[in-house]
């Protein structure tokens, strides 16, 4: 398939000249973890199957020019010979033995899975084992997301104790750590990708998955969707540099030119960059679904309104909830982090994650002075919820 990408001029080129040092000069704070110090148009169809650049980038090498010139067909769900599929449903029960919720989807976010606890962030692979086996234990559900995007636009059944298994960033630990397991507890999973990351060495922080590995993953029924082609990282407001944020968020201050971008070439900016990952994933695995997690969960009107016009309306934010049914921007619980206690994680899920209100949307996630914006967790003994940053 032949692509021509949108051509940058005028005053684009100067806000990405201008991002660029500022990036360089390390204004954008880290990447989800102590790790991450570095990291940061063809539109398809949003119908569900079967599994079947702008002016504002970060600096480094695109990928755009390793794009595959024709798209290749749909990808099987299943190795040949693997008799494994992660997209196969028929084990779902609709009378599990006991019920917490029903007609609703959990949807839990991790980042990094590793052996050992590399930083506050990551989750200890022997804390995700306990917590896949006291999901099966105990009567939850994992169904994939073309079953999460049929329920939440279409209202479509799904069965009692819905959970969705979601992976921020396309670490390379996804592939090494996390899918034996999936494969092991038969879980299916979708992977957010900061798409120009894939297969890039030129983007430097933790080590990301290649689209070797994507594929391979993609044909065992595992699901990628974007999480921008890239815009994970953050911006100032002013010129005093004191307070940035999140670059899909809004406008940012273009330190060259003096002032904020426009709100036409912010509209723009964030359309070519989700545009951009829909076409990159739709060439390199055939999606035919655009879903998007938005970095750092932030998100405007605006950039709804474009996620829209690009045929994406299924989003996820980082925001603590369960998910009914209409809910086009889901909620999603951080099962991950040093502190997580699988135990005490169930037992929030048996509740339905209920949230204390004054927690519940009392974050503004995107804008930072100081820490990352972070997210309630299932409560302590003590009372007082357990947090962790996106």
């Amino acid at each position: 398939m032949k692509r021509k990408w949108m051509v940058i001029t005028g005053v684009g080129v100067v806000l990405a000249a201008a991002i660029s040092i500022v990036l360089v000069k390390g204004v954008v704070s880290d990447d989800d973890s102590l790790k991450q110090q570095a990291d940061m148009k063809k539109t398809v169809s949003v119908h569900p199957t079967s599994h079947a650049d702008s002016a504002l980038k970060a600096p480094i090498e695109s990928i755009t020019d390793q794009v595959e010139t024709s798209p290749p067909e749909q990808l099987s769900s299943v190795i040949p010979g693997n008799k494994i599929s992660l997209q196969d449903t028929s084990f779902q029960n609709e009378n599990p033995g006991q019920i917490y919720y029903r007609n609703k989807v959990l949807v839990l976010m991790y980042h990094e899975v590793t052996p050992g606890q590399v930083n506050n962030q990551s989750l200890n692979i022997d804390k995700f084992k306990m917590q896949l086996s006291l999901m099966k234990d105990n009567g939850f559900q994992w169904i994939t997301m073309n079953q999460y995007v049929e329920f939440v636009l279409h209202r479509r059944p799904i069965p009692p104790n819905a959970v969705l298994m979601t992976f921020d960033d396309g670490y390379e630990s996804f592939y090494e750590d996390v899918y034996p397991l999936l494969l092991k507890y038969n879980v299916p999973a979708t992977n957010f990708l900061i798409v120009n990351t894939v297969g890039n060495p030129k983007h430097v922080g933790i080590p990301k998955l290649t689209w070797e590995q994507v594929r391979e993953m993609h044909q065992s029924g595992v699901d990628f969707y974007s999480h921008s082609f890239d815009s994970h990282f953050y911006a100032p407001l002013d010129s005093a540099g004191k307070i940035s944020k999140a670059v899909l968020r809004g406008r940012v201050y273009i330190k060259q030119l003096g002032r904020k971008e426009t709100k036409e070439e912010y509209i723009e900016r964030v359309r070519s960059d989700l545009d951009q990952a829909n076409a990159v994933l739709h060439e390199k695995i055939g999606n035919t679904m655009n879903v998007i997690a938005f970095p750092y969960g932030v998100f405007s009107p605006a950039l709804l309104r474009v996620c829209k016009e690009l045929d994406m309306p299924v989003s996820f934010t980082v925001l603590p909830g369960i998910n009914s049914a209409g809910g086009l921007t889901g909620y999603r619980i951080n099962a991950g982090g040093a502190n997580n206690d699988p135990d005490a994680l169930i037992a929030f899920m048996k509740t339905g994650a209920v949230v204390p209100g004054n927690l519940r949307n009392s974050a503004k996630p995107g804008l930072r002075q100081g820490a990352v914006p972070q997210l309630p967790l299932p409560a302590t003994k003590s009372g007082k919820p357990r947090i962790s940053a996106d």
